[in-house]
Protein backbone atom coordinates (compact mmCIF):
# COMPACT_ATOMS: atom_id res chain seq x y z
CA UNK A 1 0.00 0.00 0.00
CA UNK A 2 1.32 3.43 -0.93
CA UNK A 3 0.60 5.69 2.04
CA UNK A 4 1.51 9.36 2.31
CA UNK A 5 1.14 11.42 5.48
CA UNK A 6 0.78 15.15 5.02
CA UNK A 7 0.75 17.58 7.94
CA UNK A 8 -0.34 21.19 7.51
CA UNK A 9 2.63 23.58 7.88
CA UNK A 10 2.66 25.36 11.23
CA UNK A 11 4.71 28.01 12.99
CA UNK A 12 7.43 26.75 15.29
CA UNK A 13 5.88 25.46 18.50
CA UNK A 14 7.10 24.25 21.85
CA UNK A 15 8.65 20.79 22.00
CA UNK A 16 7.06 18.20 24.27
CA UNK A 17 7.80 19.15 27.82
CA UNK A 18 9.06 22.66 26.97
CA UNK A 19 7.27 25.10 29.26
CA UNK A 20 5.11 22.14 30.29
CA UNK A 21 3.04 22.15 27.08
CA UNK A 22 2.24 19.21 24.80
CA UNK A 23 3.82 19.69 21.39
CA UNK A 24 1.56 20.11 18.36
CA UNK A 25 3.75 17.68 16.40
CA UNK A 26 3.15 14.91 18.92
CA UNK A 27 -0.62 15.42 18.68
CA UNK A 28 -0.52 15.38 14.88
CA UNK A 29 1.67 12.26 14.83
CA UNK A 30 -0.67 10.43 17.18
CA UNK A 31 -3.66 11.20 14.94
CA UNK A 32 -1.74 10.15 11.80
CA UNK A 33 -0.66 6.87 13.39
CA UNK A 34 -4.22 5.94 14.32
CA UNK A 35 -5.47 6.48 10.77
CA UNK A 36 -2.48 4.83 9.08
CA UNK A 37 -2.96 1.67 11.17
CA UNK A 38 -6.73 1.50 10.71
CA UNK A 39 -7.88 -1.54 8.63
CA UNK A 40 -10.03 0.69 6.40
CA UNK A 41 -6.87 2.56 5.38
CA UNK A 42 -4.44 -0.36 5.25
CA UNK A 43 -6.69 -2.16 2.76
CA UNK A 44 -6.44 0.75 0.31
CA UNK A 45 -3.70 1.58 -2.18
CA UNK A 46 -2.43 5.04 -3.14
CA UNK A 47 -3.82 6.69 -0.02
CA UNK A 48 -2.87 10.08 1.40
CA UNK A 49 -3.62 11.19 4.97
CA UNK A 50 -3.63 14.93 5.62
CA UNK A 51 -4.13 16.19 9.18
CA UNK A 52 -5.87 19.55 9.40
CA UNK A 53 -4.25 22.62 10.92
CA UNK A 54 -3.93 22.57 14.70
CA UNK A 55 -3.83 25.92 16.46
CA UNK A 56 -0.19 26.51 17.43
CA UNK A 57 -1.33 28.65 20.35
CA UNK A 58 -2.71 25.63 22.22
CA UNK A 59 -1.27 25.28 25.70
CA UNK A 60 -2.30 21.78 26.70
CA UNK A 61 -0.39 20.35 29.67
CA UNK A 62 2.27 17.86 28.63
CA UNK A 63 0.91 14.35 29.11
CA UNK A 64 2.75 12.11 31.53
CA UNK A 65 1.62 8.99 29.64
CA UNK A 66 1.38 8.01 25.94
CA UNK A 67 -1.37 9.86 24.10
CA UNK A 68 -4.59 7.93 23.53
CA UNK A 69 -6.34 8.24 20.16
CA UNK A 70 -9.82 7.24 19.04
CA UNK A 71 -12.42 7.72 16.32
CA UNK A 72 -15.58 9.43 17.59
CA UNK A 73 -17.69 7.36 15.19
CA UNK A 74 -17.63 3.59 14.61
CA UNK A 75 -18.66 4.05 10.96
CA UNK A 76 -16.24 3.41 8.10
CA UNK A 77 -13.65 6.15 7.59
CA UNK A 78 -14.81 8.73 5.05
CA UNK A 79 -12.85 11.26 2.99
CA UNK A 80 -13.30 13.82 5.78
CA UNK A 81 -13.04 12.45 9.29
CA UNK A 82 -12.22 13.45 12.86
CA UNK A 83 -9.71 11.91 15.25
CA UNK A 84 -9.83 12.30 19.00
CA UNK A 85 -6.52 12.72 20.87
CA UNK A 86 -6.56 12.65 24.65
CA UNK A 87 -4.36 12.51 27.70
CA UNK A 88 -5.48 10.25 30.52
CA UNK A 89 -2.72 11.33 32.91
CA UNK A 90 -3.03 13.39 36.10
CA UNK A 91 -3.99 16.49 34.06
CA UNK A 92 -6.37 14.99 31.45
CA UNK A 93 -7.48 16.74 28.26
CA UNK A 94 -9.12 15.83 24.95
CA UNK A 95 -8.63 17.43 21.53
CA UNK A 96 -10.39 16.69 18.23
CA UNK A 97 -8.47 17.17 14.98
CA UNK A 98 -9.75 16.97 11.41
CA UNK A 99 -8.23 14.81 8.69
CA UNK A 100 -8.68 14.35 4.95
CA UNK A 101 -8.32 10.91 3.38
CA UNK A 102 -7.61 10.68 -0.35
CA UNK A 103 -7.58 7.32 -2.13
CA UNK A 104 -6.91 7.24 -5.86
CA UNK A 105 -8.20 4.10 -7.61
CA UNK A 106 -9.12 2.93 -11.09
CA UNK A 107 -12.90 2.89 -11.58
CA UNK A 108 -15.19 2.11 -14.50
CA UNK A 109 -17.11 5.02 -16.03
CA UNK A 110 -19.50 5.53 -18.92
CA UNK A 111 -17.60 6.09 -22.17
CA UNK A 112 -20.50 8.18 -23.48
CA UNK A 113 -23.99 9.28 -22.47
CA UNK A 114 -26.16 6.20 -21.83
CA UNK A 115 -29.94 6.13 -21.55
CA UNK A 116 -32.09 4.32 -19.03
CA UNK A 117 -32.78 0.75 -20.13
CA UNK A 118 -29.58 0.56 -22.21
CA UNK A 119 -27.99 -2.90 -22.36
CA UNK A 120 -24.34 -2.30 -21.50
CA UNK A 121 -21.55 -3.62 -23.73
CA UNK A 122 -17.76 -3.40 -23.48
CA UNK A 123 -17.76 -0.35 -25.77
CA UNK A 124 -19.80 1.58 -23.19
CA UNK A 125 -17.10 1.28 -20.51
CA UNK A 126 -13.93 3.30 -19.88
CA UNK A 127 -11.39 3.40 -17.03
CA UNK A 128 -10.44 6.51 -15.07
CA UNK A 129 -8.52 7.33 -11.89
CA UNK A 130 -10.78 8.84 -9.26
CA UNK A 131 -10.67 9.85 -5.60
CA UNK A 132 -12.78 6.89 -4.47
CA UNK A 133 -12.89 8.07 -0.86
CA UNK A 134 -15.37 10.72 -2.03
CA UNK A 135 -17.73 8.25 -3.70
CA UNK A 136 -20.88 7.71 -1.65
CA UNK A 137 -21.77 4.35 -3.18
CA UNK A 138 -19.80 1.24 -4.03
CA UNK A 139 -17.99 1.66 -7.33
CA UNK A 140 -17.24 -1.18 -9.75
CA UNK A 141 -13.82 -2.01 -11.21
CA UNK A 142 -14.43 -5.23 -13.16
CA UNK A 143 -16.09 -5.09 -16.61
CA UNK A 144 -17.85 -8.42 -16.01
CA UNK A 145 -19.79 -6.74 -13.19
CA UNK A 146 -21.33 -4.38 -15.75
CA UNK A 147 -21.45 -5.96 -19.21
CA UNK A 148 -24.87 -7.47 -19.95
CA UNK A 149 -26.65 -5.39 -17.31
CA UNK A 150 -29.21 -2.67 -18.04
CA UNK A 151 -29.29 0.86 -16.64
CA UNK A 152 -31.99 1.87 -14.18
CA UNK A 153 -31.48 5.55 -15.05
CA UNK A 154 -29.69 7.81 -17.53
CA UNK A 155 -25.92 7.97 -17.04
CA UNK A 156 -23.80 10.94 -18.09
CA UNK A 157 -20.52 10.53 -19.92
CA UNK A 158 -17.65 9.84 -17.44
CA UNK A 159 -20.12 9.06 -14.64
CA UNK A 160 -19.06 6.19 -12.37
CA UNK A 161 -20.80 2.82 -12.68
CA UNK A 162 -22.23 1.58 -9.36
CA UNK A 163 -24.26 -1.51 -8.52
CA UNK A 164 -27.18 0.70 -7.46
CA UNK A 165 -27.84 1.85 -11.03
CA UNK A 166 -27.61 -1.59 -12.67
CA UNK A 167 -30.21 -4.31 -13.12
CA UNK A 168 -30.39 -7.72 -14.74
CA UNK A 169 -31.98 -7.62 -18.22
CA UNK A 170 -35.56 -8.85 -18.53
CA UNK A 171 -35.31 -12.17 -20.37
CA UNK A 172 -39.04 -12.95 -20.23
CA UNK A 173 -41.59 -10.46 -21.54
CA UNK A 174 -45.26 -10.15 -20.66
CA UNK A 175 -47.35 -12.28 -23.05
CA UNK A 176 -44.44 -14.57 -23.94
CA UNK A 177 -44.89 -18.36 -23.99
CA UNK A 178 -42.69 -20.09 -21.41
CA UNK A 179 -41.96 -23.59 -20.13
CA UNK A 180 -43.47 -23.85 -16.64
CA UNK A 181 -41.66 -26.49 -14.61
CA UNK A 182 -43.11 -28.09 -11.49
CA UNK A 183 -42.13 -30.92 -9.18
CA UNK A 184 -38.92 -32.08 -7.52
CA UNK A 185 -35.64 -33.47 -8.76
CA UNK A 186 -36.26 -36.77 -10.52
CA UNK A 187 -39.92 -36.02 -11.15
CA UNK A 188 -40.33 -32.81 -13.12
CA UNK A 189 -43.33 -31.85 -15.22
CA UNK A 190 -43.16 -29.11 -17.84
CA UNK A 191 -46.20 -27.39 -19.35
CA UNK A 192 -46.67 -24.39 -21.60
CA UNK A 193 -47.72 -21.16 -19.90
CA UNK A 194 -48.11 -17.48 -20.72
CA UNK A 195 -46.09 -14.89 -18.78
CA UNK A 196 -48.42 -12.32 -17.23
CA UNK A 197 -45.51 -10.06 -16.21
CA UNK A 198 -41.97 -9.45 -17.42
CA UNK A 199 -38.88 -10.30 -15.40
CA UNK A 200 -35.17 -11.09 -15.09
CA UNK A 201 -33.36 -14.20 -13.88
CA UNK A 202 -34.20 -14.87 -10.23
CA UNK A 203 -37.31 -12.68 -10.19
CA UNK A 204 -40.78 -14.00 -9.42
CA UNK A 205 -43.51 -13.54 -12.02
CA UNK A 206 -47.07 -14.75 -12.57
CA UNK A 207 -47.82 -17.17 -15.38
CA UNK A 208 -51.00 -18.80 -16.70
CA UNK A 209 -51.13 -22.47 -17.62
CA UNK A 210 -52.31 -22.67 -21.24
CA UNK A 211 -54.13 -25.99 -20.73
CA UNK A 212 -55.84 -25.37 -17.38
CA UNK A 213 -55.91 -21.53 -17.36
CA UNK A 214 -54.63 -21.75 -13.76
CA UNK A 215 -52.50 -18.78 -12.67
CA UNK A 216 -49.43 -19.52 -10.54
CA UNK A 217 -46.34 -17.73 -9.27
CA UNK A 218 -42.90 -18.86 -10.35
CA UNK A 219 -39.22 -17.94 -10.43
CA UNK A 220 -37.40 -17.27 -13.70
CA UNK A 221 -34.58 -19.79 -14.15
CA UNK A 222 -33.46 -18.90 -17.66
CA UNK A 223 -34.76 -17.44 -20.90
CA UNK A 224 -38.23 -18.93 -21.42
CA UNK A 225 -38.06 -21.16 -18.31
CA UNK A 226 -40.04 -20.62 -15.08
CA UNK A 227 -40.01 -22.81 -11.96
CA UNK A 228 -43.41 -22.96 -10.23
CA UNK A 229 -43.35 -22.04 -6.54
Amino acid sequence: MALVLLGAPLPKVALAGEEGFQSIDSIRSAAEDLLAQHPDIQNRANTTISIGKIDARLTLPVCGSPLDTFLPSSAAIQSKTTVGVRCTGPRPWTLYVSANITTISQVLVAATYLQRGHLISADDISRQSRNTSQLNTAYLNKPEQIIGKVLKKNLASNAVFTSAILAEPQIIKKGQRVDLQAGKRGLMVSVTAIALTSGAVGERIRVQNVSSSKIVDGTILASGVVQAD
